[in-house]
Parts: C-alpha cells; structure tokens; sequence
C-alpha cells in the first residue's frame, strides 16, 4: 500500500453567498477569479471583521448619516500583502474612501498554500455601513444573511457556506484514513507512475457524498481506486446559518510512488 495524499479545495469566500441569487452583487461575485488551495489564508489578529470595526475611521466632513451595504472585492498575494482593493458596491466617496483605506491598511497575513507553496487567493466581504454623523462614528460589521433569505430550496447546492462541511477528527484524520485505504494501483506501482486525481462531488444534507466524479486524472486506474477510497467518506454536514445544506467541494488524492506508507 502507497501513500496517497487529499488536499480540499473548498469553494468559499470570506463571506457566502447563496448559489441561486440573480442580485447583480452576487453576479459580481460569482466573476470574482477562483484560486484552487490547500490552506487558505488567515488574518494574523483572528478575526478580520474585528480589524475594520477597530481601525475605520469616520469621514472627514461627512455631515449625513449613510446606512447600507459595501462589497470589496481584494486579494491576498504570496507575501501576505493585501492588494487589489476594489469596491463592487458604493455608498459614497467619502465613506468608499474610508473603507478603501482600511483595506489597504491591514496587516500582512498568513499566505494561502497550495502544494506547501504560497499563492495568491482572491477574497470577498459584504458590510454593512452605518454612519452617525452626532456622533462621528461609523460602523461596518459583516452582512449576515437572513435564513429565509438563503435556504430557498432544499436541493440547492451551495459552492459557499458559513458552516463548511468537516471530516470528524480534521484534516488528520482524513490523511490517516487515506494512507490507511487507498491500495496504489500494482501495475502503476511498477511503471513507477503517479499523480494526482481531481473528484468533484456533493456533500449531502447528512454528510454522506453523492455525484462523485473525475475532473481530471493521469490514469483510469487512478481514478477508479481515488473514487473508491473517497466513496464511503462520511463528513460532518455543511451549514448555511444553522441550516444543514448540500455543498459542492473538489478535491485532490495524490497517489505518490515515492512516498510510502505501511499501515
């Protein structure tokens, strides 16, 4: 038996999105370029929303009180660095400068990797604004989708949930299950071949999966012992606020000739 290793790449951005709204917002989002990872970056201080709430500040001059929402679409490059800083959704100058500045201001965080190299990820955040002009402070907290608003159909299958699917124990115990089953296929084992077999799939309601298939694979006997091993997988379900729903995932089983492991 062969090593073989699965890294998920989850379909999600910082803040979800329901898969069957035609708003022009979420169309927007939708455009936003997908970046396959391993890990995805993480705001060194813990939670992001927190570093806007602290460091926005109120606009010069501002005498009106704004409320509604702000969408920024940016990216997180090898280095940490927040770049591409962009508004797909105004509220005023003032106050786009405002949000604009905060971005462009966080801290470095921790890279993105995929393979164990940093990449680039693109992100995307909702919030809602308001501004108090007797008080000159300005609040923006992270859009909270209204349950009724999002589980609109019980067979829709989301690509981005606030409650991603899990594998009980963690990414750990996946590994260990993998390197426990997968049987490296003799004839490739020979010829000294490997690589990697990308499946798509759904994870249902109850964590089981359903609609497993190859994107893409280097041999038929690669993809027949990847869908086996990953078949009978049994997750912990995804949620959409509180609610367990179908969510589409992607992953990678490397099958490595050089990486043995005997369990």
């Amino acid at each position: 038996m062969k090593k073989a290793f699965l890294i998920f790449i989850a379909l999600f951005s910082c803040s979800v999105l329901a898969a069957q709204t035609t708003d022009s917002v979420t169309n927007k989002f939708n455009k936003i370029p997908f970046t396959p990872f391993s890990i995805f970056a993480k705001f060194p201080g813990g939670d992001f929303e927190v570093y806007i709430e602290k460091n926005i500040k109120y606009p010069d001059g501002l005498v009106e009180n704004i409320n509604g929402e702000s969408v920024i679409a940016f990216s997180v490059d090898t280095g940490g660095n927040v770049v591409n800083v962009q508004l797909l959704k105004n509220l005023s100058p003032a106050v786009d400068s405002s949000i604009i500045r905060v971005f462009n201001g966080s801290p470095k965080w921790i890279p993105a990797k995929l393979h164990g190299n940093n990449i680039k990820v693109n992100i995307g955040m909702r919030l809602m604004v308001k501004t108090d002009s007797a008080t000159k402070t300005i609040k923006a907290t992270e859009y909270k989708y209204p349950a009724k608003t999002i589980v609109r159909n019980e067979n829709t299958i989301y690509t981005a949930v606030s409650g991603p699917p899990q594998f009980p124990g963690g990414i750990d115990s996946l590994h260990h299950y993998l390197n426990k089953n997968i049987v490296y296929p003799a004839e490739q084992l020979k010829k000294h071949a490997g690589g990697s077999v990308i499946l798509t799939f759904v994870i249902e309601k109850d964590g089981v999966l359903s609609d497993v298939k190859v994107l893409q694979s280097p041999d038929e006997q690669f993809s027949e012992e990847a869908i086996r091993v990953i078949q009978p997988v049994k997750y912990i379900n995804g949620s959409q606020n509180g609610h367990p729903v179908r969510v589409a995932y992607s992953a990678e089983v490397k099958f490595d000739p050089d990486n043995p492991g005997s369990h």
